[in-house]
Parts: C-alpha cells; sequence; structure tokens
C-alpha cells in the first residue's frame, strides 16, 4: 500500500519500530499495513483477526437460504473473495477496535453491492438501537399501545424487545416480495413476531387433561406432572394451568368449548356455596396469573351452555382418569350431570356479577354463552322432578343481567341454520374467529365424540393474516374486475404465506419446541404414550378482512348503509371471496376461512400506510375514519395516530343510524364470514332492564343470521377511592377526583382504555352508543 513504503534503511527501521507500537506491520515486499485490531465477539471475547471465520460464517449461514428462498449457498469461492474485500476494507478505515457486529455490516455490505439479496437476508443482524431500546424500558416507542392486555412492567419490556428482534428476523427470512406485501401495508401479519415459533390460537378439549393429568410443560423434565384429577379443586387448578401453559406455545388466545358438561362430573353431589366457591376460584385464579406473554393476563375464554348439550347427552363421561364407558369403568354419560351443569352455570354467573374486589367486571375468561336450539324451550319433565334448581330460562336471565351490568358475556347464536346446531361442535376463539368440526369434515368425529383411544377435539389456527380492501379499491378506481382481481392476488400471495409458516413451523415440530402442544403424556390406563394433544393438521388458516365500508365508499362513493348499491357491492364481493378461499382450500389442501379481523392494531396501521403513501394518500383521505387533520399533521413524526378503517364488514362505529338497521345490515355477512364475526352494540353508560335486553337479544337470534354478538358497557374507575361508575367521565361522580381510568370493549375484550392506541380511542369516541332498550 503505497502510503506506507519505506523511504530508507534507517527510516525503515526507526519507522517499523513506531509501527510495532502504533499497530502495523511490516510485508515480505517492504511494505507497512496497518495491523488488523483484535475482535470482540458477540459472545463476550476477545480474539484474533482471522478472515476465516467470516468463509465460515458465511458458508455455513446461508444454508438457510436453500430453506427458505431456495437457493444454493454460497460456494467457498465467493465467500473467500467476500472475506478478503472484507479485509481489506477493514484494514483501509485504520481504526483501533473491531466488533462482530461492525465486521457483520460490512460483509452485508458487501453482498448487496454483489448483488447477494437474499444471501444479506440471511446473514445479516436483527437488533434494536440502544435508544429504541431504552424507550421500550420506560413504556414509550416501540408498539406502546397495540396490545391493551400488556401491563406496564418489566416483563412487557423485555417481550417487546423480543418482539422487535422477532418480526426483523421474519421479514428478513420471508421471501421480499411477501414480507415488503406486509410492510408495505397491502397485508398484514398477524403476530409476526410469533411467526415462525407458534400456531395461532386454540380451543382445547376439557376431557384430555381429565384423562391424562397435566404435564405443563409437555414433556415432563422441567416440571413436575400431575396425575388425573380425582377432585373438583384440583380439576378446576388443571383447568386454569392448561390454559396458562399453553399460551407458552401460541401466539393467540385460549379457551375451552363445552366447559361446564366436561367439568360437571367433578361436582357431582356437591352443595351450591361450594359450587360457586370453586367458580369463584376459577374466576380469579385465570385473572391474577400474570404469567402470559410479557407478564399479561391469560388471554381466556369458555364455551358456556346452560345444560347438556343434546350431543353429549349420552355420550361416556371422561374423568379422573378413565373412560366411563362399561369397559374401563361404570358406564355414565354426561346427560347424567344435567344438575351439576346448571348449578355451575348459575354459580360462574353470579360471581361475574359479584365483580372483584373493587366491583370491577372480570375481563376473563371471556364468557360465550351458547344460545342453542335444545335450550330455548324447558325440559318440563326434568324441571318437575327437580323444582330446587333454575331452568333454562332462569340461567338466561342471569346472563343477560351480567350483560346489562357489566357487557361481560358474548353470545355465541346457534339458531341459524347455516350455524347446524346439533350436528357437529363449534367456539369462537380469541377475538371472534370461529372454528367448528363435523362428520362432513373430521373422518375421527364418531370417535372423538366417545374419546375412543384418547381421540379428541382440538380446534385452533396456525396462522391470520389481513387484507388491506380499501387500498384494492384505490387501485381498481372503480372497475370492478380489477377490484376483484387484486383482492384475490392478495389471498394468493396470502397462501404463499401460509406456505412459508407451515414449512417453518415444521422445523419447529421436528425439533420439539412446541412441547406442550405435542404432547403425549402417560396413559393412566396402559402406561404407554398417549394421543398428542394438538392436532396440528386440523388446524386453519385465516384470511381477514378490514375496511370494506371504505372500500365500497371509494368505489361508490357511499358508505355501506348509505346506498344500496354500495351494500350490495360488499355482498357481492365478500361472496366472491369466499368462493375463492373454497377453491384455494382446494387446490392447496388446507382450510382457508374467510373472517372478520377484530383490527386492534390492524385498521389503524393500514390507514397510516396509506396515508404514508403518495399514490394512496389523496384517495385515502377521502374515506379514513377519525381525525384525519390531526393525524396529517403529526404524520411525519408518529404514527400513533387517531385514524382507523372500519372493523370486517361493520357499519361505521359512527354511523348514525338505529340499532335495527345496523343488524340488518350487518347480520348479512355472518353466513359468508365462516371464519369468524362479530357484531357489536354499544349500550355507554346504559343500564337496561335484563329482561328487556334478553327478549331484544333472543330476537336477534331468532330472527337474523347474526352468529355472535355482545352489548358493551362503559365504566369509569376511580383510582382514588376505588369507586366504579357507569360511563366515561372526567371525574368520580362519588369523591370528585379526576384520577380516574376507563374500562371499555377494545375489540373483542374488556380492558383499560389508558393501553389502547389512538385509533381506537378516536374509535371509542365516535362510537354511536344505544343508551336504552327503548332505542334497541
Amino acid at each position: 500500500m503505497e502510503a506506507y513504503k519505506l523511504k530508507s534503511k534507517t527510516e525503515d527501521s526507526e519507522s517499523f519500530s513506531r509501527g510495532q507500537q502504533q499497530g502495523v506491520q511490516q510485508t515480505l515486499d517492504g511494505d507497512i499495513v496497518p495491523e488488523m485490531p483484535k475482535v470482540r465477539t458477540t459472545e463476550g471475547y476477545m480474539v484474533d483477526w482471522d478472515k476465516n471465520v467470516i468463509i465460515k460464517q458465511l458458508t455455513k449461514e446461508t444454508k438457510l437460504a436453500e430453506k427458505f428462498f431456495n437457493i444454493s449457498q454460497v460456494s467457498y469461492e465467493d465467500a473467500k473473495e467476500i472475506a478478503d474485500l472484507a479485509e481489506d476494507r477493514i484494514r483501509s478505515m485504520n481504526i483501533q477496535f473491531l466488533s462482530g457486529p461492525l465486521i457483520r455490516e460490512i460483509v452485508n455490505t458487501l453482498l448487496i453491492e454483489k448483488g447477494h439479496v437474499e444471501w444479506r437476508n440471511i446473514c445479516t443482524r436483527v437488533g434494536t438501537p440502544v435508544y429504541d431500546a431504552f424507550e421500550i424500558d420506560t413504556g414509550a416507542g416501540f408498539e406502546a399501545n397495540d396490545n391493551a392486555n400488556l401491563q406496564d412492567n418489566a416483563e412487557t419490556s423485555h417481550k417487546k424487545k423480543a418482539d422487535k428482534i422477532s418480526k426483523e428476523q421474519y421479514t428478513l427470512m420471508l421471501p421480499p416480495k411477501l414480507a415488503d406485501l406486509h410492510l408495505n401495508g397491502d397485508l398484514h401479519i398477524h403476530d409476526l413476531e410469533y411467526f415462525g415459533t407458534r400456531p395461532f390460537c386454540q380451543d382445547h378439549d376439557l376431557r384430555y387433561f381429565f384423562y391424562y393429568g397435566l404435564m405443563p410443560d409437555g414433556s415432563g423434565t422441567k416440571a413436575s406432572v400431575a396425575g388425573p384429577a380425582k377432585n373438583a379443586e384440583v380439576a378446576v387448578l388443571h383447568a386454569v394451568k392448561a390454559l396458562g401453559s399453553a399460551q407458552t406455545n401460541f401466539a393467540g388466545g385460549q379457551g375451552f368449548y363445552n366447559f361446564l358438561t366436561f367439568l360437571a362430573p367433578y361436582m357431582e353431589n356437591k352443595d351450591y356455596n361450594e359450587i360457586k366457591q370453586l367458580m369463584q376460584m376459577f374466576v380469579y385464579e385465570m385473572t391474577q396469573m400474570m404469567v402470559a406473554r410479557g407478564g399479561q393476563l391469560v388471554f381466556s375464554s369458555v364455551q358456556l351452555s346452560p345444560g347438556v348439550p343434546e350431543l353429549w347427552v349420552d355420550k361416556p363421561v371422561v374423568s379422573h382418569g378413565t373412560v366411563h364407558d362399561g369397559y374401563y369403568a361404570e358406564h355414565r354419560t354426561y346427560g347424567e350431570f344435567e344438575r351439576e351443569v346448571r348449578l355451575t352455570f348459575k354459580a360462574l354467573m353470579e360471581v361475574m356479577l359479584d365483580g372483584d374486589y373493587w366491583g370491577k367486571p372480570f375481563n376473563f375468561p371471556k364468557p360465550e354463552i351458547s344460545i342453542e336450539p335444545q335450550f330455548m324451550e324447558e325440559d318440563e319433565e326434568f324441571n318437575k322432578q327437580h323444582p330446587e334448581l333454575p331452568t333454562y330460562e332462569d340461567l338466561y336471565d342471569l346472563s343477560f343481567e351480567l350483560a346489562a351490568k357489566f357487557g361481560t358475556p358474548y353470545f355465541d347464536n346457534q339458531l341459524p341454520p347455516y350455524r347446524g346446531a346439533g350436528k357437529g361442535i363449534s367456539c369462537y376463539q380469541c377475538c371472534a374467529y370461529q372454528f367448528s368440526a363435523d362428520e362432513d369434515n373430521d373422518a375421527d368425529f364418531e370417535d372423538k365424540l366417545y374419546f375412543k383411544e384418547g381421540k379428541h377435539f382440538s380446534m385452533g389456527a396456525w396462522q391470520v393474516l389481513t387484507l388491506n380492501c380499501p387500498r384494492s379499491a384505490y387501485r381498481a378506481n372503480g372497475d370492478y374486475d380489477a377490484l376483484i382481481s387484486d383482492l384475490k392476488r392478495l389471498m394468493n400471495r396470502s397462501v404463499e404465506v401460509f406456505l412459508a409458516k407451515k414449512q417453518w413451523m415444521d422445523y419447529i415440530i421436528d425439533n420439539n419446541r412446541m412441547p406442550f402442544a405435542s404432547q403425549r403424556p402417560k396413559d393412566p390406563i396402559t402406561g404407554e404414550k398417549g394421543s398428542i394433544l394438538v392436532d396440528t393438521d386440523s388446524l386453519v388458516y385465516t384470511i381477514g378482512i378490514i375496511g370494506i365500508n371504505e372500500m365500497v365508499q371509494y368505489y361508490t362513493g357511499n358508505q355501506l348503509h348509505e346506498s344500496k348499491e354500495a351494500f350490495r357491492l360488499a355482498v357481492r364481493v365478500m361472496t366472491e371471496l369466499e368462493m375463492y378461499a373454497k377453491d384455494l382450500s382446494n387446490k392447496y389442501g388446507m382450510q382457508i376461512a374467510l373472517a372478520r379481523t377484530p383490527a386492534e392494531t390492524t385498521g389503524q396501521r393500514f390507514a397510516v400506510a396509506d396515508l404514508l403513501q403518495k399514490d394512496f394518500a389523496s384517495k385515502a383521505e377521502q374515506v379514513i375514519k377519525g381525525d384525519v387533520e390531526s393525524a396529517k399533521q403529526k404524520l411525519s413524526k408518529d404514527h400513533d395516530l387517531p385514524v382507523y378503517y372500519t372493523n370486517g364488514t361493520h357499519i361505521p362505529p359512527s354511523a348514525d343510524i338505529s340499532i335495527i338497521d345496523r343488524i340488518n345490515y350487518e347480520h348479512t355477512f355472518f353466513p359468508i364470514v365462516d371464519g369468524g364475526n362479530i357484531m357489536h352494540i354499544w349500550m355507554g353508560e346504559a343500564h337496561p332492564d335484563p329482561k328487556g335486553l334478553k327478549q331484544f337479544a333472543l330476537n336477534i337470534a331468532k330472527n337474523t343470521q347474526t352468529g355472535y354478538f355482545a352489548f358493551t358497557k362503559d365504566m369509569t374507575v376511580c383510582m382514588d377511592d376505588f369507586h366504579v361508575a357507569d360511563g366515561l367521565k372526567d371525574n368520580c361522580p362519588n369523591c370528585g377526583s379526576d384520577n380516574v381510568e376507563f374500562l371499555s370493549r377494545v375489540t373483542g375484550y374488556i380492558q383499560a382504555v389508558g393501553g389502547w392506541n389512538e385509533a381506537k380511542k378516536q374509535e371509542l369516541e365516535d362510537r354511536k352508543r344505544y343508551a336504552s332498550v327503548d332505542m334497541l
């Protein structure tokens, strides 16, 4: 190198001596070059420079390119060329300190310069700037209000840092064209931080744990293994801990379908007070375990029927570590436990009506009240024999008393013919995703009913993706064929994401990184390995939709409720998308469901993404909901803005229409959106008569296609005197303090408003509330 040429022997001698002290070395041809500094490794060691490490790392790490991008790994020759260039570049920098991350940045720059983007994506680092990490520690910055269920604690900070790294990792490992669709806001990959490690959500068969016991770590090596529960208290605690343990393997909600029927054998012959105490223990355990991802409560739900569903009346009981089928144990059926189901339903409703010590509602587990044809008429013979027990009407009355007081319950309407009540099983999970099983789509359905050889039901989703429907309308610019073509293009890309998810999850399963879900406990009868907990082959893939209202508004100039043309367009588009989802399911051999997305974050994210892009901004401004002008002013500084697209196929929350009109529009989409939907009725601070509310709700159930609905109350909690008041009030009506927190339903669950993002707070302000049953 010319700058270090020797001038004379004397100069050479003196210069070399100084060079040894200053970090230079002499080459054989007489040149003097800077000596390479030692390297500070990410493992915490100081080592000598060795460019062969680069060669080894490149040839090792780019093996992933074969798995994820279907391109060959780097050759030895290419790796050596990159290592030589990296050494020359580092030497030219004349630096005293060298770290592993700096070397990697230089290598990645060279890979990009050479046109090897996929190799660079595999070899790059993921992480976060120190400043961003500090903001997360103090509750600000990255996704500070993306999940209202998260708490203000150190575990949340730890989760956010991990989320940030994981999201960066998975966008780099996805094929660039798919990653760009997510980053650009064409579609949204939900729970991206868990994309490569976990399925989405799951509803469990409680019989499994009552037969096998509890193995919370899935392997039995890290935690103690409990045998099957022999008494009610242990059974309840096993149910609690099963849901908590499942959170380690899943990204979303966990629940139990048919909860009361399967639990009933443990309540046999117990008096009501004891049953109520057990239900109180269950609810408090579920709402006091800050053990889920990032130190949050377990996102949980339980499906509740007021009696034993007809499907289960003659099925053998599974409890106490055996199947009561007359072979392994005395023959007993769930129909024998009608008394226990009714009393447990009553107890659970009364516990939730009491609220917690302050009088606040319980936000978890979400009570899913099943409205079934069987329970619309009384079992008169049973009622005559047991006059001391509550009737179905009594129990439904309690659930609507709870709805009127707190807005807690969700109503799972199985009366419409499309729900297929009595012919199979179905459940709602997370924030309203629907899953089902019947003889037509489950070859082992009958065996699962009888728990034959441990076969049981497990219903859930691998992954959820959501399409930015308004953007497709912006691109189509009034051309229907172009609109449908763009939406189908995004559905095709969604399938590619699903296939990548399945490939990655195969690696996870093969490496036993999903131990709870894939556990095979000791069979209490045979002593051999039992059946696997979660049948991953039965998990569905869900494509969600957002902003159908804004899509038709841009296309027609009217919102869903403002013209027949707009409404018909929405129905036509959704029908085509549902049919195409079925075509894709058949083509790729995977079950793809179309769903309304709850959109706690996604409705805002899509709206902000469209405002940020010059191709869509002027169009988006015409239809986006919320405070658009305020958002535009803050857009360059912040992305947590008070703007949003309307959830799913909903009428905008601010639409000034009667609740009857709202129902008449929204119920049409339920049979189409087979992956899950919900209708929200915002009551504000109203406290309607429970019987009137019940009558109104049953009219919805009997006369519309609405499959799932909830009545939402707004509440204020004083943080000084702990008073709970109806409505959103700036000051406590009891003591006058302004130190208050609001409670309402954010998407599919009740939570403190302080943790909501700006878009959901704006939506809360925009909501059209129906103040009394007369208005309903």
